[in-house]
C-alpha cells in the first residue's frame, strides 16, 4: 500500500496508509479544494465524503476542523480508513455502506451537510450521483457539492477547475 500525507491542519505532514483499491486525489487538487473551503467556511461544519476510497479528502477535511463522515463500501478500504482515523486521532467517522443507500438514509433522518464531496469510481454515473445528493436535500443552504472527475467531463452551470488529468466541479446549493 502506498503512503500519502495530510497537507494542512492539525495532522499536517502525517502519513496515511492507502488501500490498493483506491485512487487518491492528487495533492494539487486537494490543496486547491481546501484553500477554497478555508476562505468560505471559517466555522467549518459537517463534511460528507462519499466514495471515500483512500480517505485523503475526508481526513484532510477532519484535519482542517470539519466534522467528517466518510462513506465507503470496499471492505479493505474501510479497514484502512478506520486505522488512519485512529492513528491520526481525527474527528471523523467511517461508515461501511453503499453511497446511494447512505444518501437515502441521511435524507430520511433529515441530516444536512455543509460540504458533500463526490469522487465515485470513474465508471459510475457522476451526474446521477450529483442528482441524487441534490434531490435528497442533504446539503444545507449555502453549502457546496464538490465533484472530482476526469478533466474531459464538463458539468454545465457550475464552477470548474482543472488539475492535470483531473477536474473539480463545485456546485453551490
Amino acid at each position: 500500500m502506498a503512503n500519502l500525507r495530510i497537507l494542512g491542519g492539525r495532522a499536517r505532514g502525517r502519513s496515511l496508509r492507502v488501500p490498493e483499491s483506491a485512487r487518491p486525489s492528487p495533492v494539487r487538487l486537494r490543496k486547491a479544494v481546501f484553500d477554497y473551503l478555508r476562505g468560505r467556511y471559517p466555522d467549518r461544519g459537517r463534511f460528507l465524503d462519499l466514495y471515500a476510497g483512500s480517505g485523503a479528502v475526508g481526513l484532510e477535511a477532519a484535519s482542517e476542523g470539519f466534522d467528517v463522515i466518510m462513506v465507503e463500501n470496499d471492505p479493505q478500504a474501510v479497514r484502512v480508513l478506520r486505522e488512519n482515523v485512529r492513528k491520526l486521532n481525527l474527528p471523523a467517522r467511517v461508515i461501511a455502506a453503499d453511497a446511494s443507500g447512505f444518501v437515502r438514509r441521511a435524507a430520511d433522518r433529515g441530516e444536512r451537510y455543509r460540504i458533500v464531496f463526490l469522487d465515485p469510481p470513474y465508471d459510475h454515473d457522476l451526474g446521477e450521483a450529483l442528482t441524487q445528493v441534490l434531490d435528497a436535500g442533504i446539503v444545507e443552504p449555502g453549502g457546496r457539492v464538490i465533484l472530482q472527475h476526469p478533466r474531459e467531463l464538463e458539468i454545465p452551470f457550475a464552477e470548474r477547475r482543472v488539475y492535470g488529468s483531473s477536474a473539480v466541479t463545485i456546485v453551490e446549493v
